[in-house]
C-alpha cells in the first residue's frame, strides 16, 4: 500500500482478518455458553495495549484478543468486540459495555465496579477476583465463566445467565439477582445476605456454606439444589419450589407450606438447636424435627407445629398455638401459655405441664399418660377421648371443661376442680379423688377411684393431735417436777426432823441427868412434877413424827426443869 507505513499496513491488515474470523454476534446471546477452546484466536494474542490508558484514546476496531492486562478504560464507552480479550487487572470502572462482547475474555482481579455490562456476553469468562461492586450485569450471560472470588455486592445481576457458572466465594451481599438462572452453578461459600434472589432458578445448584440470612429466595425453583452448611437464617422462602434444605443452618423467616400429608420430621431439622434467640419463625413449621430443641420463652403463637417432632424440648413459659398430632412427649412446657392452643391428637405423655396456662385449649383425643399437670390451668378445655392416666392432677383447675369418654385411670386429682365439667363416659377407675370439687359436674361416675381424708384435715388433726400431746406432755412434766420436789422437800424435812429428834433427844437425857445430879431429896422439890415432865418428855419423843411434835417435848423438858428448880 504506497504512502501507508508498513505498521499501520500491519495493525489494518490484523484488525481486517480478526474482523473476518470472528462471527457474529448477535444483541441478546441465547446460545448455550461458549468454551473458551471455540475462540477464533489466542487471548492476548490481539492489539498489544497492556498497561496503557486507553481513556483519551481512539479505541481500534476490533479488540478480539487484545492484550489489555494493567490497562485503563474507566467511564469509556466500550462498543469494538473483546473476545477472548485479556484484561487481567485492568481498570474498567465505570465503563459502559452494555451488549459487550466478551466471550472468554480474561478478566482476572480487574475492576468492573459501576460498570454497564447490561446484555453483555462474558460466557466462558475468566472473573476470578473481579471487582463488580455495584455493577449492572443484568440480563448478561456469564454461562460457563469462572467468578470465584469476585466481589458483586449491590450488583445488578437480575435475569442474568449463570448457568455452569462458578461463583465461589462470590460477595453478592443486597445484590438484585432476582429472575437469575444459576443452574448447576456452584455458589459454595458464597456471601449473599439480604440478597434479592427471588424468582430464581437453582436447579442442581451447589450452595454450600453459602451466606444466604435475609435473602430473598421466594417463588425460586430448588430442584436438586445442595444447601448442606448454608445460613438461611431469615431468608425469605415462600412459594420455592422442589426446596430440600437438608443440612442448611438458620431458622428462614418464611417457608414453603408444607405438604398437608407431611410425615413428622419430614421438615426443617432443628434437632437440638437453642432457638431461644429467633426473632422470626415461618409461619408454618409443620412435621419439622425439633427433639430435643431448646425454645424456653419463645412465642410460638403464629407458627404452625402441626406433627412436629417436638420431643424433650425445653419450652418452659413458652408460647403455643397450634401442634395438632405433634408428637410433645417427655417435653418440658413449664408454665406454658397454651390458651386456645390446638393439641388435637398431640401426643403428651410424661410432658411437664405444672402451672400451665391451658385454658380453652383443644385436648381432644390428645395422650397425657404420666403428664405433670399439678396446678394446671384448664377452664373450658375441650378433651373428649383424652387418655390422662396415670397423670398428676393435683389442684389442677378443670372447671367448666369437657371430657367426654375421657380417661383418667389411675390419675391423681388431689384437691382438682372438676365443677360444671362434662364427663359423660369419663373412667376414673384407680383414680385418686381426695378433695376433688365436683359440684355441678355432670354424668360423673367416680365408680372405681379411691378417696383419702383430704389434706386440710390431716392437716388440722395432725396439728391438734400435737397440740393435746404437747399440752399432756406439758401436764405430765409439771406433775413429775412437783413430786420431785416434793420428795426433794421431804427428804429435806426428814433430815432436818431427825437433826431436831436428836437434839430433843439429847434434851430430855440431859433432863434426866439434872434429876440424878439433884442430891438434896428434901421435901423443898415437887419431884412428883419433875419425874412425870420426865416420862412425859420420853413418851412424846417416842411418839414425835414432824417438828411440831418435837417442839411439845421441848416444851415439856423446859417444864420438868422449872419444877426442879422452883421450891415450894
Amino acid at each position: 500500500m504506497p504512502g501507508i507505513p508498513r505498521s499501520i499496513a500491519a495493525s489494518v491488515s490484523l484488525s481486517a482478518a480478526v474482523l473476518l474470523s470472528v462471527p457474529a454476534v448477535p444483541a441478546v446471546p441465547a446460545a448455550a455458553a461458549t468454551p473458551a477452546d471455540r475462540l477464533p484466536c489466542r487471548p492476548g494474542s490481539g492489539p498489544h495495549l497492556a498497561g496503557r490508558d486507553l481513556t483519551r484514546m481512539t479505541l481500534p476496531a476490533d479488540l478480539s484478543c487484545a492484550d489489555l492486562r494493567g490497562a485503563r478504560l474507566d467511564g469509556l464507552t466500550v462498543r469494538v468486540p473483546l473476545v477472548g480479550a485479556d484484561l487481567t487487572g485492568a481498570s474498567l470502572k465505570g465503563a459502559h459495555l452494555g451488549y459487550a462482547q466478551m466471550a472468554g475474555a480474561r478478566l482476572r482481579k480487574a475492576d468492573l465496579s459501576e460498570a454497564e455490562l447490561y446484555y453483555a456476553d462474558l460466557r466462558g469468562s475468566d472473573l476470578r477476583g473481579a471487582t463488580m461492586d455495584d455493577s449492572s450485569p443484568y440480563y448478561a450471560h456469564f454461562e460457563g465463566a469462572d467468578l470465584s472470588g469476585a466481589t458483586m455486592a449491590r450488583a445488578k445481576t437480575y435475569d442474568a445467565q449463570f448457568d455452569d457458572a462458578k461463583l465461589v466465594g462470590v460477595d453478592l451481599t443486597d445484590a438484585a439477582a432476582y429472575g437469575a438462572d444459576m443452574r448447576r452453578a456452584d455458589l459454595t461459600r458464597v456471601k449473599a445476605p439480604k440478597a434479592r434472589l427471588y424468582g430464581a432458578t437453582f436447579i442442581r445448584t451447589v450452595l454450600r456454606q453459602a451466606d444466604l440470612s435475609g435473602a430473598q429466595l421466594y417463588e425460586s425453583v430448588m430442584t436438586g439444589a445442595d444447601f448442606r452448611g448454608a445460613d438461611l437464617t431469615g431468608a425469605d422462602l415462600r412459594d420455592v419450589r422442589d426446596a430440600r434444605l437438608t443440612g442448611s443452618k438458620g431458622v428462614p423467616r418464611f417457608l414453603p407450606a408444607p405438604d398437608r400429608a407431611c410425615k413428622p420430621g419430614s421438615g426443617q431439622d432443628y434437632r437440638g438447636w437453642d432457638l431461644t434467640s429467633v426473632a422470626d419463625f415461618p409461619d408454618d413449621l409443620s412435621c419439622a424435627d425439633l427433639t430435643g430443641a431448646k425454645l424456653d420463652g419463645v412465642d410460638l403463637t403464629g407458627v404452625t407445629l402441626d406433627r412436629a417432632i417436638l420431643r424433650d424440648v425445653s419450652a418452659a413459659g413458652a408460647s403455643l398455638r397450634s401442634a395438632k398430632g405433634a408428637d410433645l412427649r417427655g417435653a418440658r412446657l413449664w408454665r406454658a401459655k397454651l390458651s386456645s392452643a390446638d393439641l388435637a391428637g398431640a401426643n403428651l405423655s410424661g410432658a411437664d405441664l405444672s402451672g400451665a396456662a391451658l385454658g380453652s385449649a383443644t385436648l381432644t383425643r390428645a395422650r397425657l399418660a404420666g403428664a405433670d399437670l399439678r396446678d394446671a390451668e384448664m377452664t373450658s378445655v375441650t378433651a373428649d377421648q383424652a387418655d390422662f392416666t396415670g397423670a398428676r392432677m393435683d389442684r389442677a383447675y378443670l372447671h367448666h371443661g369437657t371430657y367426654r369418654d375421657a380417661v383418667f385411670r389411675n390419675a391423681v386429682l388431689t384437691d382438682a376442680d372438676l365443677s360444671d365439667a362434662e364427663l359423660r363416659g369419663a373412667t376414673f377407675e384407680g383414680a385418686e379423688v381426695t378433695g376433688l370439687n365436683q359440684d355441678f359436674a355432670e354424668d360423673i361416675d367416680l365408680s372405681g377411684s379411691s378417696s383419702r381424708m383430704s389434706v386440710g384435715w390431716l392437716i388440722f388433726f395432725g396439728i391438734a393431735g400435737l397440740t393435746v400431746f404437747w399440752i399432756a406432755a406439758g401436764v405430765t412434766t409439771a406433775k413429775v417436777r412437783r413430786r420431785r420436789a416434793a420428795r426433794e422437800q421431804a427428804a429435806e424435812r426428814a433430815v432436818r426432823f431427825e437433826e431436831a429428834r436428836r437434839v430433843q433427844e439429847e434434851n430430855v437425857t440431859r433432863l434426866g441427868e439434872e434429876i440424878d445430879s439433884v442430891s438434896d431429896r428434901t421435901g423443898e422439890v415437887d419431884w412428883n412434877a419433875v419425874l412425870d415432865a420426865y416420862d412425859a418428855a420420853k413418851e412424846a419423843l417416842a411418839r414425835a413424827h414432824d417438828m411440831s411434835d418435837l417442839t411439845d417435848v421441848e416444851t415439856i423438858v423446859a417444864r420438868g426443869r422449872k419444877a426442879l428448880t422452883r421450891r415450894r
